[in-house]
């Protein structure tokens, strides 16, 4: 995976415009992609608390799903979802070194998820090679 870096505007504006564009058609409340030690690589969110700290416990999950998945007879771990009071949170692998978080409400369209979530994976995928 390629290592974004200042100069990388390009790379970066894709990113930024991938990440609008799952926020904006799933309705969700945010959406961050992270590597995997919990570093933010971009977010698109309003009026979000802590994104660091957040996006640092799920690269917390996402390693504790990898080792019980590893447990479990060397399974690979795809995606994480935790339902809390009012609001979901997906986490979704993208590569070995990358996830992307979504942040969902009540009014957010989980159809999204379910049918189109691969498509930007990919689309995120292409933009960090």
């Amino acid at each position: 995976m390629k290592e974004l870096k200042k100069g990388d505007s390009e790379e970066k504006m894709e990113l930024a415009h991938i990440l609008s564009d799952l926020r904006s058609q799933g309705n969700f409340t945010g959406v961050f992609l992270a590597k995997r030690d919990g570093e933010l690589i971009d977010e698109n969110v309003e009026n979000f608390i802590d994104s660091k700290e957040l996006v640092s416990m799920c690269a917390s999950v996402l390693v504790g799903a990898t080792e019980l998945s590893e447990t479990m007879g060397n399974q690979q771990v795809n995606k994480i979802i935790a339902e809390l009071n009012e609001e979901t949170i997906f986490i979704v692998k993208v590569n070995k070194n990358s996830f992307l978080i979504c942040i969902l409400n009540a009014q957010s369209n989980s159809r999204l998820i379910v049918e189109n979530l691969e498509e930007y994976i990919q689309k995120i995928k292409s933009t960090l090679l």
